[in-house]
């Protein structure tokens, strides 16, 4: 009994972590769009403040850095993931970007079935069937047919963010480490667009500070907590909050809103993720 209560607190404990970074990822939209540079320039120069702020936890709670095939794929993932999701807020608009990257629960499915020959149940199936004509829909607003590149991006970023929650299960995989390696990665890749900036005041640098040690490095420290407590399926239910409160936030104070179609895209596929979760929960 005792052992239950624990266990319990302990979910409910990676349940308000995972939240937690939810939240604070979902400040990506708006200080992306805010901030008038390239999205190479901006997640290279946010990659700075980031990999101290990971560096520093790493020495806080003794985390030794390790380095093998496993951790160096789940950093190449990450720095892709990353890039195309900057990629696609910039393309296009920011609630197309995060409702096209919450495919990601489409891409585990397909993952897991291919990869590790684990077959898909019928729900995964339905999921994966109504998460592509939610996809459709984006594609068929005027809006987002101009933003073709970036509903792209959204997509891939979607893909590589599957493998990102996956890399806890993975066997030799490390993921503070991995962070820190797509950190160097996204750095090295965004320095070159950065010095052809032309815009360098107070302001924009106050923007990506706060988008490097916030909205990715404090995000990835909870999400990274919350994952050692809850599964990857309560973790990407707790975190559907994130393709909520990222469009309302940029239309509040970007004035962006999404078309008509592109918002029965994001519903329909926030929703088949939303059910396959709780469905996977129930069982």
């Amino acid at each position: 009994m005792a052992d239950t209560e624990i266990n319990k607190k302990l979910k409910t404990k990676g349940t308000i972590y995972v939240l937690i970074s939810a939240i604070f990822f979902s400040l990506g939209g708006i200080l992306i769009k805010e901030i008038p540079w390239s999205p190479e320039a901006i997640n290279g120069i946010r990659s700075i403040p980031a990999f101290a702020v990971i560096y520093i936890y790493m020495k806080c709670i003794g985390h030794k850095f390790k380095f093998n095939k496993t951790v160096f794929f789940g950093a190449v993932c990450n720095f892709l993931m990353s890039l195309s999701f900057v990629m696609a807020t910039k393309y296009t608009t920011a609630g197309n970007a995060i409702a096209l990257q919450f495919t990601e629960p489409m891409f585990l499915i397909l993952i897991l079935w291919i990869v590790f020959k684990k077959k898909p149940s019928r729900l995964a199936v339905f999921t994966c069937v109504a998460a592509i004509i939610g996809i459709a829909c984006f594609f068929f607003d005027e809006l987002s047919a101009k933003s073709l590149p970036g509903n792209f991006m959204a997509i891939f970023s979607g893909l590589t963010y599957a493998v990102v929650f996956m890399l806890k299960t993975l066997k030799n995989s490390d993921f503070e480490s991995s962070l820190l390696i797509s950190f160097v990665f996204g750095t090295l890749a965004g320095i070159p667009a950065y010095f052809g900036e032309t815009e360098h005041t107070v302001s924009i640098y106050l923007l990506v500070l706060a988008l490097g040690v916030l909205q990715f490095a404090v995000a990835f420290i909870f999400l990274s907590k919350g994952l050692d407590y809850v599964s990857p399926v309560t973790a990407s239910l707790t975190s559907t909050i994130e393709p909520i409160l990222n469009p309302i936030l940029v239309a509040i104070f970007y004035g962006e809103i999404i078309g008509k179609f592109s918002m029965i895209g994001a519903a329909i596929v926030i929703g088949a993720a939303l059910n396959y979760n709780l469905r996977e929960i129930e069982h």
